[in-house]
């Protein structure tokens, strides 16, 4: 016989209750399970995306496009990325603007591009002028060298003769009247910087705050100029622009980082420290101690001035000169295209100064300092006592197998088919 009984309403209330959260555990579940699986799909479309600015970059790099022109590149892969990489300048180095993308998910990076040597970088190119590169004083060259046909020689200045029994610690390759070839696009750069009309484009400041100024390079640049600039207590760092028309002096309390300087002098005091491009037209002078980072750009281009040689002083004829104890990490240049002959250095490194990098001067350096790294020149100078001794190096060091194999210098010609990046942006 069936004995029928009442449930109580409290019991079946709780049967419910416990249904309910079993129920809600299972959704949160659920949920959970779905969220993560959506957030892991986005988090590798995102790894995918900001990949793909690194593979644009590196797949840009062997493009000829001329620059304003937006190259487009294809990624392989499971999920479609669309790539656009944007070629121009910042200062007198090559900007890559590279964007990825994938729907609605989107990144952007910049980098700077210079030119490297397929193979080692060589120590030293001198144009061939049918004489040879006296050696005197502590001097000492290691690595390749493209030489005249006469070659290195033992000399002395003062009393102090070449120490060494071998005048190379390298290869000795035959070098060419001319220097080696600018590629155009930095040329053209160049003489666009140093004509007295060039303005750049941006955002003009009326003055630099207070508080010092940040610009990312996704942001419009900015612009001050004024007619003599000095820079002290203040930090200014990225997409910025100083131009000055007479003359920039940068003291050792302000911070650059990234910002290009133009003006027709620029004096660099001692003890700065920071990064930047400087482009001259009269002259750049770098006091001592100063510390200067990597890609530091040190230009002088007087290709648009008359030269007004004055062989009574020659530190006054000097446009591109680097004082004791300093250390510069990227590349100095001198450029002057002039047939007379010179009697003096345009190009002066003074002793314990070191250069950490390239020289590329187009007439005379005098080389007291140390480069590791490449130098490039028409010719050598040394002034000692009172006497010119041409094609002279006296107590300069040069040692290219000391540069970072990760550098990247000046964009040369024989460099446009190995170019790398410098530095990435921000």
């Amino acid at each position: 016989m069936m004995v029928f009984r009442k449930i109580q309403a409290g019991a079946l209330q709780f049967v419910l209750f416990i249904g309910a959260i079993v129920a809600l555990l299972l959704l949160s579940f659920l949920l959970l399970t779905y969220t993560q699986k959506h957030f892991e799909k986005k988090s590798g479309i995102l790894v995918e995306v900001l990949q793909g600015t690194d593979y644009g970059i590196k797949a840009s790099l062997t493009n000829t496009e001329q620059s304003g022109k937006e190259l487009s590149i294809q990624k392989l892969g499971d999920l479609p990325i669309e790539i656009r990489v944007e070629k121009g300048f910042w200062g007198l180095l090559e900007k890559r603007t590279v964007t990825s993308s994938h729907k609605n998910t989107t990144y952007t990076k910049y980098g700077l591009v210079g030119g490297k040597d397929t193979e080692e970088i060589p120590a030293l190119y001198v144009s061939d002028h049918q004489r040879p590169v006296v050696l005197a004083g502590n001097t000492k060259i290691t690595g390749t060298a493209y030489l005249p046909k006469q070659g290195l020689k033992m000399g002395n200045i003062g009393g102090n003769s070449y120490p060494y029994p071998r005048l190379l610690y390298g290869n000795s390759i035959p070098s060419k009247e001319k220097l080696p070839e600018l590629s155009g696009e930095f040329k053209a750069r160049l003489r666009e910087f140093s004509n007295p009309n060039y303005r750049p484009n941006g955002i003009l400041l009326q003055a630099l705050p207070r508080e010092g100024i940040k610009n990312s390079f996704q942001e419009e640049t900015k612009v001050f100029k004024s007619g003599s600039i000095t820079l002290e207590n203040i930090a200014l760092t990225g997409n910025l622009i100083i131009v000055a028309d007479k003359k920039i002096t940068v003291r050792n309390t302000v911070q650059l980082r990234d910002v290009v300087l133009l003006a027709p002098e620029i004096i660099i005091e001692d003890r700065v420290t920071g990064n930047f491009q400087a482009i001259a037209t009269e002259k750049i002078e770098v006091g001592q101690g100063c510390q200067l980072f990597y890609p530091t750009v040190l230009v002088v281009d007087k290709s648009n001035k008359r030269s007004n040689q004055n062989t009574s002083d020659p530190s006054k004829n000097r446009s591109l000169f680097v004082d004791k104890y300093t250390f510069i990490k990227g590349f100095l240049m001198f450029m002057e295209e002039i047939e007379e002959k010179q009697y003096f250095p345009q190009v002066k490194v003074e002793t314990n100064a070191i250069i950490e990098g390239e020289i590329f001067c187009s007439q005379n350096l005098e080389l007291k300092g140390t480069v590791n790294g490449m130098v490039t020149t028409d010719g050598f100078m040394a002034l000692e006592n009172g006497n010119i001794y041409q094609n002279h190096i006296y107590g300069g060091i040069i040692n290219s197998t000391q540069l970072s194999p990760h550098y990247v210098g000046i964009p040369l010609e024989s460099r446009i088919g190995n170019k790398k990046l410098m530095q990435w942006l921000y």
